[in-house]
């Protein structure tokens, strides 16, 4: 099958990988765009795996308000040379970042940022819930696990699901933005502001 440069460049724009990563999964999805876009993003998040534990040194800081003047949000955003840092889509991606923080009032940056002991004080309260349904303790363990993964996904900022694209979660977003910039990508600290 003959892939049309439309093809390619279309799935470009929407994916930003390199060329001949777009031109193998057409190839490979047969043209099918929508196949083509899943073995995108795939290759992107094998890609942001390799780059994690990279050293996060350039970044930026960027502002969200919202057009009442009553809520805002600041969000750092590293990734590891300033040539990325000044990338007007990195830039944007910052400025998701900041808008998903107003938006979406994430308490913690990750899971492993939450405190052990409100995670524990969540544990009882739905441990607590679980029993009352009198299943057996295998069924009411993994009813516990799916109400902690659900609650604390809501608020904690990388779980959450990106505000511009509610099939995806913002971690999701930056393992794309990984993949497309070939560095590591962290968000830092984050704020927001309410009056």
């Amino acid at each position: 099958m003959v892939i049309s440069a439309q093809l390619i460049k279309d799935l470009r724009e929407k994916t930003g990988a390199g060329v001949s990563d777009v031109k193998k999964a057409l190839e490979e999805s047969g043209g099918d765009m929508a196949r083509a876009l899943i073995i995108i993003e795939r290759k992107l998040g094998s890609v942001s795996e390799k780059k994690i534990g990279r050293e996060t040194k350039a970044g930026i800081v960027d502002a969200y308000i919202h057009s009442n003047g009553r809520i805002g949000a600041l969000v750092e955003l590293f990734c590891e040379t300033d040539f990325v840092a000044r990338n007007p889509v990195f830039k944007e991606l910052a400025h998701d970042i900041a808008l998903q923080v107003a938006a979406m009032r994430p308490l913690y940056g990750s899971f492993d940022v939450i405190p052990p002991d409100v995670w524990e004080a969540e544990k009882s309260r739905f441990t607590i819930e679980a029993q009352t349904l009198n299943k057996p303790s295998a069924i009411i363990a993994e009813i516990i696990d799916g109400k902690l993964k659900a609650y604390f996904g809501t608020v904690t900022l990388l779980e959450q699901s990106f505000v511009k694209d509610q099939n995806k979660a913002l971690k999701d977003i930056i393992n794309e933005a990984i993949g497309r910039f070939g560095e590591n990508i962290k968000v830092g600290r984050f704020v927001r502001l309410e009056f």
